[in-house]
C-alpha cells in the first residue's frame, strides 16, 4: 500500500478533522476537570465549616481553651 498523496485534498480535509477531534476532545477533559474541581471545592467548603464549628464547640465547652483564646486574640490582635 502506498502512502497518501499529502495534496489530495480529501485526505487533507481528513487531517484537518482528526486534528479538530482531538481538541474537542482534549477540551471535555478540560471541562471534566473544572467539574471534578467544583465537586470538590463544596465538600471542602462544608469540611471546613464543620471543623471550625467543632472547633469552637470544643472553646466554648473547655473554660481553659476559652480562656487561651481571649488571650490569643488579645495578643495577635483579634479574632480573624
Amino acid at each position: 500500500m502506498s502512502a497518501p498523496d499529502p495534496h489530495d485534498p480529501y485526505e487533507l480535509r481528513a487531517r484537518v478533522l482528526r486534528l479538530m477531534a482531538a481538541r474537542i476532545r482534549q477540551f471535555a477533559a478540560e471541562l471534566d476537570m473544572c467539574a471534578a474541581a467544583a465537586r470538590a471545592t463544596g465538600g471542602m467548603r462544608r469540611f471546613a465549616a464543620a471543623m471550625a464549628a467543632g472547633e469552637a464547640r470544643d472553646v466554648a465547652q473547655h473554660p481553659d481553651l476559652a480562656e487561651l483564646n481571649v488571650q490569643m486574640d488579645g495578643y495577635y490582635g483579634g479574632p480573624a
